[in-house]
């Protein structure tokens, strides 16, 4: 059939091939195209089947319209089934059909029919027959079983056949399922038995099993009891013709249509009844659906309701290709439930119930729906499953419930179908009070609210205007002049516009002192008037002495009238501080001076003519809004100093509560060779003492090297705060690895035996130096003691020396004085210093056991002795140190926090400002006193977290962004 399609000149080359002559490699190919459609062309079968209805709808005056719907209807493909009622239809249908498609280039053969006579006519010769009949020995033997668009078809008894062969196939998931869909049904006669190998597939796919996992035993078992069943179905035999053969005349058609559902799945049957004129009824089962439950789990009502839909798609599956006249349908289900959601008309449903309700009400109608006991429903072997010799046997799948083989109509329902109060798919009821207003139109200034740029505002104004005197015209009669409506917005209607804008912003802002000057001079608008009563001592233009020039604007009267300076500059137009047209007005004059400070934006305004109230504020006000000036000028977001952490105001051991950075390089001499050394910083963050190491490196190892010194010989860590340097974030990773390896358990039980928990990392923000002041204050006293030191010991040092030089610089350090000490005072004790403590620690607990009193200086025991200096250690950094911690001394004021979707500029101490990073606010860390100093920004590239301190707000949430392009005069 392909073949018989052209290929337009244009597609063709789209179809190119080499050919070689006589299969010689050797020669050169040849270039072909070909000119028809192709086997195996993804385009050829939807070609060939235009190509065929366009010859039905050419050549359907010449050979009628019964052979043109032959054409259109009964082809799939290049296969043509029909059936007739008598020998001489099938000989006049085979004459007409093979005329008009010889006429169009088609050629139909491979006949066959169920009647003898027919195959033998001379309309058919033998090589024009199917394959198996062309001989005449066959035809008198018997019809052979023929494969009619993959279904087994024996024409000598006219029935349907399955063919049933299951090749050797592994017993997994995908060897299930090529089997289960080896059986073609495309009518789901044997569906019920199909069920079973679909539920076997089914579980194992819930269990998790792959395509070529081994089953279980127990599952293989029912697979091979499943496929032993269904090679029974050999010997079933469906009655092709729906019609018996004892029937005469139809005088009706009936579609009963049956659903069910259960826990393992829902399923469907229809039935053709057909009443001849004399009363008999025959019927027939078309259809049937099965389908296997969804893996997650539904209610038996969803279930039930999903079956329904079915049956009405098949309904009108039925409907478009039987041929019978005015069928009458009848659906019918099992479910009360499901009838009391088809018949509701008051309630409403959730989306499930209600989309597939709204599917069935589409195309039915309640009074076609009735309700059948679960005992009498045909579709229940549908939804549950059957072996094949049980459906077989099966008369209730084949022919229905008992009522159809009777003419009498179907019952009816007898009890409505209600709806439960509790059924969980019904929507509850809301009730709503509405309260009906009558629609309000905003003012004219509501509308100038609109308006973003001053420019803007006074070019529509300006069209208003235009066309409100074009509208005059017209009323009066006279021709319109110009401008036109289409023509570019005038210099002069620029002006009024402003004029217009202007005096409605001052009648809202300043109705009293307008009145008040209107009454002078009768009202008259001829000459500038000035108030001879003095205005209300609560009017903001009391100290103006304010005018009304002959257009209505309100002016500043002043007291500069005999400068030689025009009007304009004398009275300047005045506006109120807070009005929108007034915010415009700043920004368009901001822009024009190129967003320049409070001073040149003030000046360019009064310079322009205007006086606003409260200007400086104003302008002020807006420059402080204004996103350009943040970007050039804008200082970056703070926040009140946060409370410093327990681990800085609580006693305990020395270094429990340690920080720890690095600082460097130093140049060394190893022989003529010269090599960097680092200085590793801890930093006790209750007592200040701090602690040196040296590094020979910034990598990570040597910073766990260095940590594992510290601890050996200062004790156990809990905490260990640090920045964001790699070493210390690969230290932590490392470390996290390691414990994750190591045996928890008992690592915690021995520790806690010496009552230590855990070493934790408490990293900083990047680029947050300021949350390390308190070590990163303590590089810079090492770095002075090492200057100091190194100046006497010469620049040259090698790694002894070095070591030696850092543990002075330590020493000197941790003697420094914590509190202020009066010197002229004889009686103060010895400044308060790290050393006190660090010179008594051995295994220090707090608080010390027993009590301590002066005498304990002179005791024999030693050990209390000490304690009673650890003692006063402490009492003294309470007494003295302690409560100097109160202070803040900077960024004592709170501020707005940022919040999520402002939009900031991210600092960067390498870049020019120009350069600086947009970015988005995704997410905000509150600290414990509910202050934001930590955000997570995006950019376009990235995601950071940066703090408060490194980023310029530009943009508020909640504030609309603002043009900030410069608008024409």
């Amino acid at each position: 059939m392909f073949h018989q399609v052209g290929v337009n000149v244009e597609h063709r080359n789209y179809l190119r091939f080499l050919w070689l002559e006589g299969g010689d490699i050797e020669k050169r190919p040849e270039e072909f195209r070909m000119k028809v459609h192709l086997f195996g062309e993804t385009s050829s079968p939807a070609c060939a089947n235009f190509a065929l209805k366009s010859a039905a709808d050419a050549y359907e005056n010449t050979h009628g319209k019964a052979a043109a719907d032959f054409v259109r209807r009964e082809f799939y493909v290049d296969d043509g089934l029909k059936s007739v009622t008598t020998p001489e239809e099938a000989l006049e249908l085979i004459e007409t059909r093979v005329n008009l498609c010889e006429q169009s280039g088609f050629r139909l053969h491979k006949f066959i029919a169920n009647n003898k006579d027919v195959l033998q006519a001379q309309a058919i010769p033998p090589s024009e027959r199917a394959k198996d009949v062309q001989n005449v020995k066959v035809l008198s033997e018997g019809f052979p079983v023929e494969r009619t668009l993959g279904v087994q078809w024996c024409v000598e008894s006219d029935t349907f056949q399955f063919r049933v062969h299951f090749s050797d196939k592994p017993p997994t998931r995908r060897g299930i399922m090529s089997s289960v869909s080896s059986i073609f049904d495309p009518l789901g006669l044997v569906s019920p038995v199909l069920l079973v190998g679909k539920q076997i597939l089914q579980s194992l796919c819930r269990d998790g099993y792959a395509w070529d996992d081994p089953i279980p035993d127990e599952t293989r078992a029912e697979w091979e009891k499943w496929r032993l069943d269904v090679c029974d179905l050999v010997s079933l035999k469906i009655r092709r013709c729906y019609k018996p053969e004892s029937f005469s005349s139809i005088q009706s058609a009936e579609l009963h249509h049956f659903s069910d559902a259960s826990a393992e799945g829902c399923g469907q049957c229809s039935y053709l009844k057909l009443i001849d004129d004399t009363g008999s009824v025959g019927t027939t089962l078309v259809m049937g659906k099965s389908r296997v439950t969804p893996s997650k789990p539904v209610t038996i009502p969803r279930l039930e309701l999903t079956a329904a839909v079915t049956s009405v798609k098949v309904s009108t599956f039925l409907s478009r290709e039987l041929e019978y006249k005015n069928v009458k349908h009848f659906f019918y289900t099992d479910s009360k439930v499901v009838l009391g959601y088809i018949a509701n008309d008051s309630k409403r449903f959730h989306v499930f119930v209600a989309n597939r309700v709204q599917k069935i009400r589409d195309s039915t109608t309640p009074d076609e729906w009735r309700h059948i006991d679960t005992k009498m429903n045909p579709a229940d072997p549908a939804s549950r499953g059957l072996s094949a010799g049980a459906l077989i046997d099966c008369k209730l799948w084949w022919k229905g419930p008992a009522f159809l083989q009777t003419a009498d109509a179907p019952p009816r329902n007898d009890e409505p179908a209600e709806l439960s109060s509790t059924d969980p798919e019904v929507k509850k009821a809301s009730v709503f009070n509405v309260e009906a207003h009558a629609p309000t139109f905003p003012s004219t200034l509501e509308r100038f609210n609109y308006f973003s740029s001053w420019f803007r505002l006074r070019r529509t104004v300006a069209v208003c205007l235009r066309y409100i005197e074009r509208l005059k015209r017209r009323i009066k009669g006279e021709s319109a002049t110009p401008p036109d409506a289409y023509s570019p917005i005038t210099v002069d209607e620029l002006c009024l516009a402003e004029q217009r804008i202007l005096h409605l912003t001052q009648q809202q802002a300043f109705p009293e002192e307008i009145r008040v000057l209107n009454k002078q001079d009768g009202g008259s608008l001829d000459i500038q008037r000035q108030s001879t009563k003095p205005l209300s001592k609560g009017s903001p233009l009391r100290t103006l002495d304010p005018i009304l020039d002959e257009k209505g604007l309100l002016r500043v009267g002043g007291r500069i009238k005999q400068a030689s300076v025009s009007e304009d500059v004398k009275h300047l137009i005045v506006l109120p501080r807070r009005s929108h047209p007034t915010e415009l007005l700043i920004e368009h004059y901001h822009s024009q001076s190129c967003h320049a400070g409070r001073g040149i934006t003030l000046n360019n305004i009064r310079q322009a003519g205007f006086w606003i109230l409260g200007a400086r504020a104003a302008v002020a006000s807006h420059t402080w809004k204004c996103v350009t000036c943040r970007k050039l000028r804008g200082a970056p977001c703070g926040q009140k100093m946060a409370e410093l952490p327990a681990d800085r105001l609580n006693p305990s051991p020395p270094f429990t509560y340690s920080a720890v950075d690095f600082f460097g390089p130093f140049l060394i001499k190893d022989g003529r060779k010269e090599m960097k050394r680092w200085g590793v910083l801890f930093s006790c963050m209750a007592s200040r003492a701090v602690h040196i190491e040296t590094a020979n490196s910034l990598s990570t190892d040597s910073f766990l090297n260095a940590y594992r010194r510290f601890t050996c010989r200062r004790g156990p860590v809990r905490q260990l705060r640090s920045d964001r340097g790699t070493n210390f974030v690969g230290g932590r990773s490392e470390l996290d690895d390691a414990l994750a390896e190591m045996n928890q358990p008992k690592i915690c039980r021995e520790l806690l035996q010496d009552g230590c928990d855990w070493v934790t990392f408490n990293m900083n923000v990047p680029s947050a130096s300021h949350m390390a002041g308190a070590w990163e204050r303590m590089i810079r006293s090492i770095r002075s003691a090492l200057s100091a030191l190194l100046h006497r010991n010469g620049c040259q040092l090698d790694d002894e020396l070095l070591r030696t030089l850092m543990i002075e610089a330590e020493a000197i350090v941790n003697s420094r004085p914590l509190t202020y000490v009066d010197t002229k005072e004889p009686d103060v004790p010895e400044p308060l210093s790290p050393n006190q403590l660090l010179t008594l620690k051995g295994k220090v607990v707090l608080p010390p056991p027993g009590v301590f009193v002066q005498q304990d200086l002179y005791s024999r025991r030693r050990w209390r002795r000490v304690q009673l200096l650890a003692n006063q250690f402490w009492s003294r950094w309470k007494s003295e140190y302690f409560s100097s911690l109160q202070e803040r001394k900077k960024w004592t004021k709170s501020r707005r926090n940022i919040v999520k979707d402002d939009i900031v500029l991210i600092i960067d101490d390498n870049a020019p400002r120009c350069h600086w990073q947009l970015a988005r606010v995704i997410e905000t860390f509150p600290s414990l006193d509910g202050y934001i100093r930590k955000v997570k920004l995006q950019t376009s590239r990235s995601i950071l977290e940066r703090p408060i301190h490194k980023v310029v707000l530009l943009l508020d949430r909640d504030t609309p962004p603002r043009s900030q392009e410069t608008e024409p005069a």
